[in-house]
């Protein structure tokens, strides 16, 4: 009688589960049965107890609720177009912004189990605490300023990206290298929407339904493709971020990528940043790159050269890609310096205009102002919270900048968080960056990507290993006996004997050192 294979009892025990169902799941089944039919009786859409049932095992799960929040967040054109934001929608009372206020929701359970589940040091909740606070009073100035619609929609946008930081930093390696896989994935679908959307042309996209000025839009005469996110700009800025990060990778000992989707994901956010002239995206690259180069102080002067090696053949293929598509011209960037004087120059006042003051909160739908367009999240911020805040954030950038500098010496994985904190502060002198969160989460993931590699020491070059199979001797150091010790036999190779009397001590300076090792065999 055989024993029977992993895979067929694997295969028994699915099949087990889903012919003998537990009592818990035939429970569960027959109260979401009741809710459809509830709904139905109460004139609601039957799906809503569906999704919601759905959305609840979603966000009880940190990698499916990441990766649900990833596509959300980085593929929302690409939903509409095939219906599922109207079915969403539709079960949520014509709502066509639940999909994405969904994966707000999404973060914020992740982040509430995170929060219980994890113990905190004094420093970390001295932070949080004032982090809170400084929320709290800018939110009542904002509510003062422009009501409280319109600063809530703020408070969302700048605390999201704050929540999903938290939550992916308190991943593991085993957990966070899926989530890199599935934003690889991610920029590979925008990569193939790009030039999909290239090759049908904006006429025929707009007749389909893609909206004007906004999925199609154009620079000069050049149209540039949103991809599947929602317009240019923010295919470009999550395209550089993807970007940077793999670069980084690169350039960090120890920690190259060795997947083959994560190289397909580089080679597609390059093709994305390019067809989406993103000038934005491409600055947050070359700042990054740039400064992981020049303040990387690990490694030696050859993997230095390297690196610049590298980081300039990325910079000149992202200028040969700009050119290609004739998105060379910088006129509307130096426009944006005359509205950042005008803003800044208006009567300010010391404590700012609050929350949801200027950006992305101003262009939503419950807005009670007018839109106010800064593409300067440095300058964002000193509108939002007053200069003196503004100032403290450049000074915080700077600071550490220089931190991370000086400690690359000894721990490699800081070049990485170089490149994406300085890739960071450049994005943010021409665009509001930190309100895309779908780029602010891919650098999260490599972020937290980085750290699990950092805390576990994998970015350190491991020590060459001694022959296998054999008792080797372990080198002696500064006059300690030497010590015999075993290695695993290598394939090919017959057992190795036991040594007669264990582990045996050889004094340094005797005829033993010298002497060629007679390797035991069986």
């Amino acid at each position: 009688m055989t024993a029977e294979s992993p895979a067929r009892r694997t295969l028994s025990t699915l099949t087990t589960l889903a012919t003998r169902p537990s009592r818990r799941q035939v429970v569960g089944g027959v109260l979401l049965l009741v809710a459809v039919l509830a709904c139905l009786l109460a004139g609601l859409p039957p799906l809503l107890p569906i999704l919601l049932t759905l959305l609840a095992a979603v966000a009880v799960g940190p990698v499916a609720g990441l990766g649900y929040v990833l596509v959300v967040l980085n593929a929302p054109l690409g939903l509409w177009f095939v219906g599922v934001e109207g079915v969403v929608g539709d079960a949520f009372g014509g709502r066509d912004y639940a999909l994405g206020l969904s994966a707000a929701v999404v973060v914020g359970v992740l982040f509430a189990l995170t929060a219980f589940r994890r113990r905190w040091s004094r420093r970390q909740l001295a932070g949080a605490g004032a982090a809170l606070l400084v929320v709290a009073v800018w939110s009542l100035i904002g509510f003062a300023h422009h009501g409280v619609a319109q600063t809530l929609v703020g408070v969302r946008l700048t605390v999201l990206p704050v929540l999903l930081l938290v939550v992916l930093c308190s991943l593991t390696l085993r957990q966070v290298v899926p989530l890199m896989t599935v934003l690889a994935w991610v920029l590979v679908a925008n990569a193939v929407a790009s030039v999909g959307e290239l090759i049908v042309g904006p006429a025929r996209l707009v007749r389909w339904g893609f909206e004007e000025n906004t999925a199609v839009r154009y620079i000069g005469d050049t149209f540039r493709v949103p991809g599947l996110t929602s317009f240019n700009a923010e295919l470009g800025i999550l395209a550089g971020a993807y970007l940077l990060g793999y670069v980084a990778l690169w350039l960090t000992r120890g920690a190259r990528p060795t997947r083959w989707s994560w190289h397909a994901g580089g080679l597609a956010s390059l093709l994305c940043l390019a067809l989406s002239t993103s000038r934005s995206g491409a600055l947050l690259v070359a700042g990054g790159l740039v400064a992981a180069v020049v303040l990387n102080r690990s490694g030696g002067a050859a993997a230095q050269r390297r690196a610049r090696i590298l980081g300039l053949a990325v910079i000149g293929c992202l200028a040969v890609g700009f050119a290609a598509v004739g998105a060379t011209g910088a006129r509307s960037l130096f426009e944006r310096f005359d509205v950042w004087a005008r803003l800044l120059g208006a009567d300010l006042p010391i404590w700012g205009l609050g929350l949801g003051g200027v950006g992305a909160a101003t262009t939503s739908r419950v807005t009670s102002g007018p839109q106010v367009f800064v593409d300067n999240y440095f300058v964002s911020v000193a509108l939002q919270f007053g200069p003196v805040l503004g100032v403290a954030l450049v000074a915080a950038f700077g600071y550490a900048l220089w931190r991370l500098c000086r400690r690359s010496a000894e721990r490699p994985a800081s070049v990485l968080f170089i490149a994406l904190l300085a890739g960071l502060a450049c994005s943010f002198l021409v665009i509001e960056a930190w309100e895309y969160p779908g780029a602010m989460m891919c650098l999260g993931v490599f972020l937290a990507y980085g750290r699990c590699l950092d805390a576990a020491g994998v970015a350190d070059v491991p020590a060459p290993e001694p022959p296998a199979g054999v008792w080797v001797p372990a080198a002696p150091s500064d006059g300690a006996p030497m010590v015999w010790v075993a290695a695993p036999r290598p394939t090919g190779q017959p057992p190795a004997a036991a040594a007669p009397d264990g582990p045996r001590e050889v004094e340094p300076g005797s005829t033993a050192d010298a002497a060629p090792v007679d390797w035991p065999t069986a």
